[in-house]
């Protein structure tokens, strides 16, 4: 069926990266291995559970010594044995088809 106005937009994520740690309860910071474009870009999970970034929230975005954005800090030590995971968007393409 034909349609009026401008055409669907093809979505489609880029490099996709996993990274798994297990909290000792105690270790409150994570060094994934890419930098991450921003927090919004990361999802971090704590056995299953999708974690909110931010100031005040389960954790923050920071630079580690070499000043890349890597470093993930809990606000609260994750449990021992919990399975840490993160999926890094190194980078979103959307283009138009």
């Amino acid at each position: 069926m034909p349609y009026i106005g401008k055409g669907p937009i093809d979505r489609s994520l880029g490099l996709n990266e996993k990274n798994v740690f297990t909290g000792d309860g105690s270790s409150v910071a994570f060094d994934i291995t890419s930098e991450a474009p921003s927090e919004n870009a990361l999802q971090v999970f704590v056995d299953n559970v999708r974690q909110e970034p931010g100031t005040g929230k389960a954790y923050v975005l920071a630079q580690d010594g070499s000043s890349e954005r890597i470093r993930i800090t809990f606000s609260t030590a994750p449990a021992s044995g919990a399975v840490i995971w993160t999926n890094n968007r190194l980078r979103t393409q959307i283009t138009n088809t």
